[in-house]
């Protein structure tokens, strides 16, 4: 059986190589000048290939996705890496190659796809797609659309991924290829990324400033989503592990034109920030309002806080009253801020949207076209940080790989 696959990331190439297992001859066509271009942006370099601590919330829309995700699960990708030579370090669930380099990864894979002799095209943009009888034609292109050719496929894998990072190779480009098929996907969004939001003067003050708190995410006064972690602000909102968790969230009700709130607390972990401040205006060596925050929390954070609370920071203690301080009090508890927008696909890690699984079979394949699969990003299926979104390029790439 002749094999195609569009798309030469995690998900693509996984796909070859459980193709090559079941003896079929297998061409990878990339349209970046590199396979696995995108490995070496994930884990900060050091690529975060899995998790042992996999549960079905890591997933959105995890019912199926879990159940797929349990044919091929954590701990088959770390035996599937050590079969390749890739002894695995794990820290609290985040797994890595031992090198703690990304190259590691790619390179064992791309020493497997050399031993099984898989066809490699780089560089070459598939331009449409259509079936005659059993065999799917490629019309293909190089990157100039001068060289054009065709080739033909008994099977054909779809891992292009969606929109996430374009500059790695996910750039949307074969939305119209797929158009042509009258395939239809959810809206592709950015997720995991950093969210903006109003409030110049605020952030403007406390840029760089990296705090632990806990992000909400609200529309019309229903929380959505929430997280705790280390907050970063930038001059114009803010990023960091908590704030991708929940910005799909926003991203999906910006999309269908909510208005969206955000919501931090930076004193949660401590317990009541009530009684912290209450106790905190009675320690004698501080004078003015600015000294309650000394050893509390960030100072750029603290007057950041202050202004909210329309507080002057060298304000006398003795001289804040009891309604300016109830008000300090309560926006130290809800920092309430619009939003304006998300992280654009330059900066997202991942998308939300795409195929919907209901659209696939067990195998991956496509309901409507014979022998034409998914894999990866382009499918419905987004997690959150800490291995789980390769952990799906395994997971569908060995699935759809190795279908029949």
């Amino acid at each position: 059986m002749k094999v195609g696959i569009v798309g030469g990331g995690a998900a693509g190439i996984m796909s070859a190589l459980f193709a090559c297992k079941g003896k079929d001859e297998v061409t990878v066509i990339e349209h970046n000048d590199k396979l696995l271009k995108k490995i070496f942006s994930t884990g900060n370099g050091k690529c975060n290939f899995t998790n042992t601590k996999l549960e079905p919330s890591n997933y959105h829309y995890n019912e199926r996705a879990i159940k797929f995700i349990e044919r091929f699960n954590q701990f088959d990708t770390i035996k599937f890496f050590n079969s390749l030579g890739v002894i695995e370090y794990i820290r609290d669930g985040y797994t890595y190659p031992n090198s703690e380099q990304a190259a590691s990864i790619r390179n064992a894979l791309l020493m497997e796809l050399e031993r099984y002799d898989v066809n490699i095209l780089l560089n070459t943009y598939v331009t449409e797609i259509y079936k005659n009888g059993d065999v799917f034609t490629l019309c293909i292109c190089n990157a100039n659309n001068k060289s054009k050719s065709k080739l033909y496929f008994d099977k054909i894998i779809i891992a292009t991924g969606l929109k996430a990072a374009p500059k790695l190779g996910s750039d949307g480009s074969f939305f119209p290829v797929l158009k042509k098929l009258d395939i239809k996907y959810r809206p592709v969004l950015p997720a995991l990324c950093g969210i903006s939001l109003y409030n110049k003067n605020f952030f403007k003050m406390t840029s760089g400033v990296r705090a632990k708190g806990k992000i909400s995410v609200a529309v019309k006064d229903k929380e959505l989503a929430s997280d705790f972690g280390e907050l970063q602000f930038s001059d114009t909102g803010i990023s960091g592990i908590p704030t991708f968790q929940v910005s799909r969230y926003v991203s999906i009700a910006l999309d269908k034109k909510e208005s969206v709130k955000v919501s931090l607390d930076m004193f949660s972990h401590l317990g009541s920030i009530e009684n912290i401040l209450n106790e905190r205006r009675k320690i004698p060596s501080f004078i003015t309002m600015e000294d309650i925050g000394n050893g509390l929390i960030n100072s750029k954070l603290w007057l950041g806080i202050l202004g909210l609370a329309d507080i002057r920071a060298d304000l006398k203690i003795k001289k804040c009253d009891n309604k300016s301080f109830d008000r300090l009090i309560s926006i130290c508890k809800e920092m309430k801020f619009n939003v304006k927008g998300t992280g654009d696909f330059d900066k997202a890690q991942v998308c939300t949207g795409g195929i919907a699984l209901d659209d696939v079979d067990d195998n991956l394949m496509y309901r409507d076209i014979k022998s034409m699969y998914f894999a990866g990003e382009i499918l419905d299926v987004d997690g959150i940080c800490g291995g789980y979104n390769l952990q799906w390029a395994w997971t569908s790439g060995y699935i759809a790989g190795a279908g029949r």
